[in-house]
């Protein structure tokens, strides 16, 4: 059974320095959750970002907490181009299989900071097993 947990950000002004995510989408929910009992490890990892007008950046995701077993899992997203400049546009979406062990019980949370300030609206969603 694979138990998933979202986080979401609205108009987030990213930086360089991690912010907590702890929006889910209109409500106010708090950034740290407990793991689920019965999982031994995330599983996959979805972020997607957006930024506004012509902001460019890559964002980088934190996992931590209490939880991680082997420490802190931090990842990038897929890179933001101004699209009026672009040849194209990538999927801003990035999906990673892992094997992040976890604790159940103890402490998660996810954040986010970016290689260049921008303001985004971001998603982050966890799949525990």
């Amino acid at each position: 059974m694979a138990i998933l947990v979202t986080r979401s950000e609205t108009q987030l002004s990213l930086t360089t320095s991690f912010q907590a995510m702890d929006n889910l989408g209109g409500a106010s929910v708090s950034s740290s959750f407990t793991v689920p009992t019965n999982v031994s490890a995330i599983k996959q990892v979805a972020i997607a970002v957006t930024a506004d007008g012509a902001e460019e950046t890559v964002p980088i995701v934190k996992i931590s907490g209490n939880c991680m077993q082997d420490g802190d899992a931090v990842m990038t997203g897929a890179a933001i181009v101004n699209a009026g400049s672009a040849t194209g546009t990538a999927s801003n979406l990035a999906q990673y299989d892992t094997d992040l062990r976890v604790q159940p019980g103890n402490s998660c949370e996810m954040s986010i900071a970016g290689t260049d300030a921008a303001t985004v609206s971001a998603v982050v969603t966890l799949t525990f097993a």
